[in-house]
């Protein structure tokens, strides 16, 4: 599995298709430094030690219930990265997961790993506008990833469809050979700063205008630069305080089930105040 995700989308998708497998233990390729850090581990109080996830994916390829359990069930909705995802985690100790138990919700979970904001915005759209008519999300949870994130898009003309990939400024150079990322989301971050402007605005004006609950988190990874004095909601930063390495999900570099236990409860907390 890789650590960033090739999405696609055709003309009749109704919601970005991830390329994702089922098995065991499939992130752990996707950590360059990996056997590096697990020399750090002492097995004997690593959780982890005797036991491998496995990771089972539904019709689109997320990890999560199924899209078509929403005809006959209510649903929590939850869009972000790998940290959504619950990379190097068991399926059940993923905060996501944890809500929908907790609400006796179906989980739909639309996180797309090494993703940034715009797919986000993508599977907001598409989920709005082929999914929200059959029945509305309780509960909407967006994960904001890293705001320097870039997503593109190239079009497949042999398959009619566009592969859309994400990428972190500055390291790639293969598809930046005019210079247009390096010019506007480093030298000049304008586009970056564009889409803090705007981005979180839109998707919670989507729900808001529903009338359905939205909640806007980040692990300390979305800094928001350059935000509209019209935005009434804050982004609220949930902070792993824990640095020990035996508290990290099984891939070594994802927040571990503790965190997402964390995560889970305040999330809760907020649903109960209204």
């Amino acid at each position: 599995m890789k650590f960033n995700m090739v999405t696609t989308l055709k003309e009749d998708s109704k919601l970005l298709r991830i390329d994702t497998e089922d098995g065991i233990d499939n992130c752990m390729g996707s950590i360059p430094n990996y056997n590096e850090l697990k020399k750090q581990i002492d097995l004997n109080k690593w959780y982890y030690t005797d036991k491998k996830i496995p990771y089972v994916h539904n019709e689109y390829g997320y990890r999560c219930d199924t899209i078509d359990s929403i005809y006959e069930n209510d649903y929590i909705l939850t869009f972000g990265c790998s940290y959504s995802y619950g990379e190097g985690l068991f399926y059940e100790d993923v905060y996501a997961t944890k809500l929908a138990k907790k609400l006796d919700l179906k989980n739909i979970n639309l996180a797309i790993p090494g993703s940034g904001i715009s797919p986000q915005v993508y599977n907001t759209i598409l989920f709005n506008n082929n999914f929200n008519k059959i029945r509305l999300p309780k509960y909407v949870i967006y994960q904001y990833p890293n705001d320097y994130r870039v997503s593109l898009s190239t079009y497949e003309e042999t398959r009619n469809h566009l592969d859309i990939d994400t990428f972190t400024a500055g390291h790639i150079k293969e598809y930046d050979q005019n210079g247009y990322i390096f010019d506007y989301y480093l030298e000049n971050d304008g586009e970056k700063k564009l889409k803090d402007l705007l981005f979180p605005l839109y998707l919670n004006n989507v729900w808001e205008t529903l009338n359905v609950p939205v909640f806007h988190i980040t692990f300390s990874d979305y800094k928001q630069e350059f935000k509209s004095k019209y935005q009434s909601f804050e982004i609220l930063d949930i902070v792993d305080g824990n640095h020990d390495i035996h508290e990290r999900a099984k891939d070594l570099s994802h927040n571990g089930r503790n965190f997402h236990d964390k995560v889970y409860k305040t999330i809760l907390k907020k649903i109960k105040n209204g």
